[in-house]
């Protein structure tokens, strides 16, 4: 995908232009901020792979991958009128090593197409973005955790 960047300038437009991802850039590094247009939901690998199997009934559900594959981050759409994750619900969610940025934190983007960077671990559609809604992606994150870290949806 980005064997024409060759630089993180042009692999920032390509996310931009191929997605419609609200990219920057910090460090020669693309990253989205975490706010009332794009928010993230990051799951220990342990939960990844359920959660995606219950969200697999949805168009592509975008996932960044950090190098090792050891948390994803699933992209979402906040809802309207916007307002964040109550505290509560972010300490009942950590305590299963699930996290929800706060306004204002970056989720980094892949760079290259190299495995061992940061890297798609579901790739959005390309296209307009369209997210799935924060409430579907927690109930999947929730049936994940209630199944248990090893469960496989058939």
């Amino acid at each position: 995908m980005f064997e024409s960047c060759r630089s993180p300038h042009e692999s920032a437009h390509l996310l931009r232009g191929r997605y419609g991802l609200p990219v920057e850039l910090f460090a020669d590094r693309p990253f989205l901020t975490v706010g009332p247009t794009v928010e993230a939901i990051s799951l220990p690998e342990r939960l990844c792979r359920s959660v995606r199997d219950h969200l697999s009934h949805l168009p592509a559900t975008p996932a960044v991958a950090d190098p090792r594959d050891r948390n994803w981050s699933f992209l979402i759409a906040p809802p309207a009128p916007y307002h964040t994750v109550p505290q509560q619900l972010r300490r009942r969610l950590l305590a299963h090593g699930v996290t929800v940025p706060e306004p204002g934190g970056r989720v980094m983007l892949p760079l290259s197409d190299y495995p061992l960077g940061w890297h798609w671990a579901c790739e959005p559609e390309p296209g307009r973005l369209r997210l799935p809604n924060r409430a579907v992606v927690l109930g999947a994150v929730r049936l994940a955790i209630l199944q248990g870290a090893g469960h496989v949806s058939a």
